[in-house]
């Protein structure tokens, strides 16, 4: 056998192990080799006994020598397909460089296919790997700004056979900045890795968990290119800082957008009633996705994000500052047992609108739903009024097969028309509010309704059977003064330990009604 290779100047098995930069230089990882971009990147061998050359692949190109931990993940994942193993442990490589002082780094690495014009060497050029940086088709996009004013980015990238990493910073970072950084390496790699399965997960509840003392902001923006035969991307936004948090979704399933504003901080609650009221939420979601059929996955990131953002958020001490800076007083006790305790919020969630009726093409299968909260407070201290309104609606439709537990498959053939189609319309409110004068309570009231409106369309053979609304719902309106009030009725004969015993049980029933009830008494059976 005669063979002729064009072999590369640098060896990769001879790359040193050393860290990333220098203590010389430490933040500022940024060193080229220039022997790497004009190295030969191509083996070609030459056998007497096959038709033509045989092709043998060259190492990748890179932009600097691969000789720390960062290039190391980023070698090892060269040679995975998705972008799930493409970006594996990658973001948190990057970012846990923080926490050895280096703040400024550049690495990527691209693999050209061997390439041969007849039996010469002509046109085998490698490819300059720097261009991949803010280019891939699969992209990861962290940005933080420290309570200094400092400006961090990392950004991962990957295009076909390239893989790109770069982590840049505006300023020098104290030690407690860097350590702040380095704490969130694996919050980033989590949330990397919810975004990049073929079931995508916001796992961004550990990037919400950020030290709000020394770090101001933090957002991330990931898009991912849809495999699998679909097309399209799929993208995230999230951001978080001391005014608004929000999470945006968009993918093959449908969207996600939750909004947060943890601004009105007199209004919070302790960790007792903000867990009660995200219970009494996600029994709200979960009822809604069973009554219009919601896609769980999708319902699954909408529970993901709206938990994740009302995170690491808690009322000020009494002797804080802030308890007062929203609007120069605090909420008493009895103020606070109308509230839920949560930040206010608008949040939606939107699935795909499908066809799957094809002689029918007005009957789409559609699920949106929508809940926000919004919570006033004006006036001072003696002459104050709160209010607070939460409020919910569902609409959704879809198809469902006359035979339990057997796979509609409509056709045109009226032969495959025996279904049910479902149009759900349902709303729900809840406002509780008081009011002060003089500094004495002087209203206190709680409405609260729902509305509920199933139509069901049952066809046969092609042709409609029955047509059936059912409605539902109801209201209650309630007079909170006999709760809230300095004079309550049926306290005759009690000393005062019993009488706070009563008031404070008294308050913790109240905070349970206040909650909003979408479906207040009913089994979700639909």
């Amino acid at each position: 056998m005669t063979a002729i290779s064009a072999l590369s100047s640098w060896n990769t098995t001879s790359a040193p192990s050393s860290g990333l930069a220098s203590s010389a230089n430490r933040t500022d990882a940024f060193t080229s080799s220039s022997s790497l971009a004009g190295s030969p990147s191509t083996i070609v061998a030459l056998s007497k006994d096959a038709d033509g050359p045989v092709m043998v692949p060259s190492p990748p190109a890179w932009e600097r020598a691969p000789s720390d931990a960062v290039s190391r993940v980023l070698s090892k994942n060269m040679s995975a397909y998705g972008s799930a193993g493409r970006f594996s442990g990658l973001g948190a490589a990057l970012m846990s460089q923080f926490q050895a002082g280096v703040s400024n780094y550049s690495q990527s690495a691209q693999q050209s296919a061997p390439r041969v014009q007849g039996a010469t060497y002509a046109g085998i050029t490698a490819i300059p790997p720097g261009g991949l940086h803010g280019n891939g088709e699969d992209q990861m996009t962290l940005s933080i700004t420290t309570k200094s004013g400092v400006e961090v980015k990392l950004s991962l990238d990957s295009q076909g056979d390239g893989l790109a990493v770069q982590m840049t910073s505006s300023g020098e970072l104290s030690d407690e900045e860097s350590k702040a950084l380095a704490g969130l390496s694996d919050a980033f790699q989590k949330a990397i890795d919810g975004m990049t399965q073929s079931t995508p997960k916001l796992n961004l509840g550990g990037l919400m968990q950020y030290d709000q003392n020394v770090l101001s902001s933090v957002n991330l923006h990931a898009q991912v290119k849809l495999r699998g035969g679909q097309e399209g991307v799929q993208t995230l936004d999230f951001q978080a800082d001391g005014t608004q948090r929000k999470i945006s979704f968009s993918g093959a399933a449908g969207n996600v957008d939750v909004k947060v504003d943890p601004g009105k901080a007199v209004a919070l609650g302790g960790k007792d009633q903000q867990t009660k009221a995200m219970a009494s939420y996600m029994k709200q979601f979960d009822q809604a996705a069973t009554r219009g059929h919601g896609d769980a996955n999708l319902m699954g990131m909408f529970k993901d994000a709206f938990t994740a953002l009302h995170s690491n958020t808690s009322a000020p001490k009494p002797d804080s500052a802030s308890a007062t800076s929203d609007s120069k007083w605090r909420l008493s006790p009895g103020d606070k047992s109308i509230l839920t305790g949560l930040a206010d919020f608008s949040a939606s969630v939107s699935q795909t609108v499908a066809y799957s009726n094809p002689m029918r093409s007005s009957e789409k299968d559609t699920f949106n739903y929508e809940v926000a909260q919004n919570t006033s407070l004006s006036g001072n201290q003696d002459n104050r009024s709160i209010r607070q309104e939460q409020t919910s609606k569902l609409s959704a439709s879809y198809h469902e097969s006359l035979v339990p537990n057997v796979p509609l498959k409509l056709t045109t053939d009226s032969a495959s028309q025996n279904y049910t189609f479902h149009q759900i319309e349902d709303t729900a409110s809840s406002v509780a509010q008081v009011g002060y004068k003089d500094g004495k309570l002087v209203r206190a009231s709680l409405q609260q309704s729902s509305n509920q409106s199933a139509q069901v369309l049952k066809y046969f053979l092609g042709k409609l059977e029955s047509d059936k609304t059912t409605p539902g719902g109801g209201s209650v309106q309630r007079d909170l003064m006999p709760i809230l009030g300095p004079y309550r009725t049926g306290e005759v004969g009690l000393n005062d330990e019993q009488k706070d015993q009563r008031r404070q049980q008294a308050l913790l029933n109240l905070g349970d009604d206040v909650l909003l009830q979408s479906y207040p008494g009913q089994v979700i059976t639909m």
